[in-house]
């Protein structure tokens, strides 16, 4: 790819990113508002906040239409069944092993294990990874990868993707999130990114894969965990550091060695720090 076209794709990620955030808290600030002034929402903010979590996807839905992309963002489904099977799994299992760290320290979990278990947490099950996974890693992944790398291009999407979540972080009880809230949600969407990515290539950039991946992180749902959990909590956030250091290595050396996610050599995969190239496009 030449350098023209990822500059391109770079304006384009960086104009996703934006507009992706300006988008959903657009929609979600009649809900964040009433809650913060502690008032009953109107009819119509509970419906907008809904529509607020599919803003990845209508932004990508733009940019692609504009640019005659709609089949490179939206037409990867084929995955591997095995790593859509894994990456179900995945979010689950890690929490687990943060668990199992926690009750040898001696620790007592409030809960090992967070299912959705109301209507609405369902619902979100499925609207959330589907509203989302088509902007971030159908969209912007490809771009952000070629610009930045397997690593920095991950963590920068899930930088962003911590803070797209500001406003549903508000609540009729608490209010505003605190900095370090922000700061603690952030800084594990970033490192969950690194891991998402490396399952994302094993299954072949498969949307089916990305969106699995996330439906795993909503199947055991940690953030309702108790805040009182403090050092449980940076055990999670350590088990997925430890995760996404591994997961970035393996991708780099794919990188490095023009390799892709499922470990097949592949001439199209450039060995500068753009990665994978245009191979899954």
């Amino acid at each position: 790819m030449s350098r023209t076209a990822r500059d391109r794709d770079a304006r384009d990620a960086y104009l996703f990113l934006a507009l992706a955030c300006a988008v959903t808290w657009l929609l979600d600030l009649p809900l964040a508002l009433a809650w913060l002034r502690h008032e009953t929402p109107p009819p119509y903010a509970l419906p907008m906040s809904g529509l607020g979590a599919f803003g990845p996807t209508f932004v990508a839905f733009g940019i692609s239409l504009y640019r005659r992309e709609l089949r490179e963002t939206f037409g990867r489904w084929r995955g591997p069944p095995l790593v859509v099977l894994l990456a179900l799994l995945a979010p689950a299992a890690l929490h687990l092993v943060a668990t199992l760290v926690e009750v040898a320290l001696g620790g007592k979990p409030a809960q090992w294990f967070y299912p959705p278990t109301q209507p609405e947490r369902v619902a979100a099950l499925i609207v959330f990874p589907l509203g989302e996974e088509m902007g971030w890693r159908g969209f912007a992944y490809a771009k952000l990868v070629r610009r930045h790398g397997p690593v920095m291009g991950n963590l920068l999407l899930g930088t962003v993707w911590g803070i797209w979540h500001l406003f549903m972080m508000v609540t009729p009880d608490k209010g505003m999130p605190t900095p370090s809230a922000v700061a603690y949600a952030v800084a594990t969407l970033a490192l969950w990114s690194v891991v998402f990515a490396w399952v994302f290539e094993r299954g072949k950039r498969s949307l089916a894969v990305a969106i699995a991946l996330h439906m795993g992180a909503h199947i055991d749902n940690v953030d309702r965990a108790p805040d009182t959990e403090v050092r449980l909590r940076i055990l999670r956030l350590a088990v997925v550091a430890v995760a996404a250091f591994f997961a970035g290595r393996a991708l780099l050396r794919a990188a490095k060695s023009g390799v892709d996610g499922a470990g097949r050599s592949d001439e199209s995969v450039p060995s500068n720090k753009g990665g994978y190239g245009a191979r899954a496009l």
